[in-house]
């Protein structure tokens, strides 16, 4: 085989969010956050990558949790991620901008931060080559956003003139945000962000580029662009302009990936893009693992591989069936592991000598790999 023809391998994790702190929720009390073990998890993530031997890893966002800020604690909390990041052998890593960067990050203080979120012309949407037939381009869904700007910042005048259009209570102090809004509107709200006509513009050309290269695209950015891969209140609010760019290039755009929703989600629009929302390694069960290898093929179809409940069916409060592995090309169907696979998976576990109980609910944790499963009843 011809170093052309080999696969690309890229690591994939979302939604770290570490912090020195004891375990806690959400702001809506539902969400068990385990913000310790998060950087565990990360550790394990980056020891399997670089094992496996990946070209680039993308950190999709969120890679510090917000409450560092009241800690006084979010210089150090990113150096002890950095820490861990920085011992990855791939040539190339992408962290992009979530929410919680700019929770604790000045959006003008990012080149600084010891984040590698920025192209080479200092601009927060780029595009890079991933190996010889694929080009990644990386969006930033907070340009225009309420979060991370100055007061003069154009994308802060921008964002509020969504929110007055869509959901005027955010600037009034209104302290339920969903309260009389209908669902389709659910996505205005503070937590997630918008892209400019700028950035637009630029993505047209970007993939009008890749077309002519004939190069295949994979899109990553912190914010899903597409509701049923997610839910209602985690998606920009322009997606469809997003969108319809894509669709506008429906042959060379194989998928879109993204963080942001801790439960994650997964689904294929109309124009057969693949839309991977990335579950949280925050929430991840103490003692699985929650990122991902995606090895991208030079005939132009991708393979997500899933370490512990990277992937799991949409709208499912995070409790659905994991995908055990994506395959991410035109017309490809995919199904999570469904309960035949998981009694085979079962079935070898007890082969090797576990208990069949205790490996019925590592087989669960791991999201139906047995070999995550089997390394935990190991541990």
């Amino acid at each position: 085989m011809s170093e052309s023809a080999k696969s690309i391998s890229i690591g994939l994790i979302a939604d770290i969010q570490y912090a020195d702190c004891d375990d806690g929720s959400d702001f809506s009390g539902k969400e068990h956050r385990y913000f310790r073990n998060s950087i565990k998890i990360t550790q394990n993530a980056v020891e399997c990558w670089n094992a496996f031997g990946v070209h680039a890893v993308v950190q999709l966002g969120d890679i510090i949790d917000g409450c560092n800020t009241k800690l006084g604690a979010s210089e150090t909390a990113m150096r002890s991620v950095l820490n861990i990041l920085e011992q990855i052998n791939a040539e190339h890593r992408f962290d992009l901008i979530g929410n919680h960067e700019l929770y604790n990050i000045p959006r003008e203080a990012l080149p600084s931060s010891g984040l590698k979120c920025l192209g080479k012309d200092g601009l927060t949407y780029y595009t890079a080559h991933i190996g010889e037939h694929w080009e990644a381009i990386f969006l930033d869904p907070y340009e225009q956003a309420l979060i991370g700007l100055r007061e003069e910042d154009p994308g802060l005048v921008q964002a509020k003139e969504v929110m007055m259009t869509h959901n005027p209570g955010v600037l009034e102090g209104d302290r339920d945000w969903f309260e009389g809004l209908p669902v389709e509107k659910h996505r205005y709200v503070p937590y997630n962000g918008g892209v400019s006509a700028n950035q637009i513009d630029w993505l047209k050309g970007a993939l009008q580029a890749a077309t002519a290269d004939k190069r295949k695209v994979l899109v990553f950015l912190h914010v899903p662009l597409y509701g049923p891969a997610t839910k209602d209140r985690t998606v920009v609010w322009n997606a469809e302009d997003i969108l319809n760019v894509l669709h506008a290039h429906a042959e060379t755009v194989i998928a879109v990936f993204a963080g942001h929703d801790h439960d994650g989600g997964y689904a294929v629009d109309s124009a057969g893009l693949h839309h991977i929302t990335m579950n949280s390694p925050l929430t991840a069960t103490p003692g699985t693992d929650c990122f991902a290898v995606l090895e991208c093929h030079a005939d132009g179809w991708a393979h997500f591989h899933a370490h512990g409940r990277a992937c799991v069916e949409s709208n499912t409060g995070g409790k659905g069936r994991a995908y055990t592995e994506l395959i991410l090309a035109k017309g490809s169907e995919n199904q999570p592991a469904g309960a035949a696979v998981m009694a085979d998976s079962l079935a070898q576990l007890v082969a090797m000598g576990f208990d069949e109980s205790l490996a019925n609910v590592a087989l669960e944790h791991a999201g139906g790999n047995v070999e995550v499963a089997a390394a935990s009843l190991c541990a």
